[in-house]
């Protein structure tokens, strides 16, 4: 199996990613079984913003394995000290059979929700043993974020991604029982001129050419001056926060 076409976008999106993508609620990380964890795969990494996370709440002992197809992706997180960074698919993790307590996956299981990851998760996570499936949704109930979603929206083609729920399939796999679901108001505080930066860092947005990016950050700043927000130099961008916790049968 090899990665997404669309997925390798994200090789020229590192800087927009980090810059215009928001962390995660500390009560969705309180949800987690990680006090008593041994081996934690955070799959999907990104560029670490939820592995940093899983970091600060881990017992010390705790094996913290962050894996990323897209080596550009986690290049500054192979440098945290704690965190083992894995370049591979999610359907070829070298590790031991039923070896892990949980395994999260934050704005990423879109990506692989596709049999053979998914029986490589269940192969990963012992009896027991917990998938964390995450999400920082665009809260569209919000105008202003609507209409950026609409914009960018005529550029997804068939790119996989959560709001289609074609990935909600896993929710009644036997191999696995739905515990818990939360699901909390997010908002994110973040410089006006960011706002571009998050529409960049979306995958089939990043790899456009110049000349379209530049139509986009037009049409961003239009948006916004209609909100209100053009002479702002910070904005708060809403988000839903979705927190699924499985466990392994």
């Amino acid at each position: 199996m090899t990665l997404n076409p669309t997925a390798e976008n994200y090789r020229v999106a590192v800087a927009a990613y980090e810059a215009g993508r928001p962390s995660y609620p500390a009560e969705i990380v309180a949800a987690l079984p990680l006090a008593a964890a041994r081996c934690v795969v955070d799959l999907g990494a990104g560029t670490g913003k939820f592995t940093r996370l899983l970091l600060q709440h881990l017992p010390a002992t705790a094996r913290l394995v962050a894996v990323e197809p897209v080596a550009e992706m986690s290049a500054s997180l192979a440098k945290e000290a704690g965190v083992e960074v894995i370049n591979t698919r999610a359907d070829a993790i070298n590790l031991e059979t039923g070896s892990v307590d949980l395994v999260t996956c934050a704005q990423a299981f879109h990506w692989f929700d596709n049999e053979a990851s998914v029986a490589e998760i269940a192969r990963l996570l012992h009896p027991g043993g917990t998938l964390a499936l995450v999400w920082n949704n665009r809260d569209d109930r919000t105008p202003w974020v609507d209409a950026l979603s609409i914009m960018i929206e005529g550029y997804a083609g068939d790119t996989p991604r959560q709001r289609t729920g074609r990935w909600r399939w896993i929710l009644k796999d036997p191999r696995f029982v739905l515990e818990r679901e939360i699901v909390q108001d997010h908002p994110h505080r973040m410089k006006r001129q960011d706002v571009f930066e998050r529409i960049a860092s979306t995958s089939y947005v990043a790899n456009l050419p110049d000349a379209e990016k530049a139509i986009l950050r037009d049409k961003t700043d239009n948006i916004l001056r209609e909100a209100g927000l053009g002479d702002a130099d910070e904005v708060v961008f809403p988000y839903v926060t979705q927190l699924f916790l499985l466990k392994r049968i």
